[in-house]
């Protein structure tokens, strides 16, 4: 290789590096990592009436993520 390949190598391998350093692979993957999220939610206390649909839903709260979900009872 000349030089001036090499270079040119070498400058994509640091732009590529620092571009996946900034936004990583695993950025959007839950906090738990392999562990589905939903299975961490715990049920609350709360209970509430879904006036579209008529059924009483449950609040499930996940601690890790701080996500809220609803679920019918």
């Amino acid at each position: 290789m000349t030089p001036r390949i090499l270079e040119l190598v070498v400058m994509v391998v640091v732009v590529a590096g620092i571009i996946i350093a900034i936004f990583g692979w695993d950025r959007y993957r839950g906090a738990r990592g392999d562990v589905d999220a939903s299975s961490a939610a715990k049920p609350t206390d709360e209970v509430f009436v879904d006036p579209d649909s008529g059924r009483r839903m449950r609040v499930w709260y996940n601690a890790s993520t701080g996500q809220r979900d609803y679920r019918p009872e």
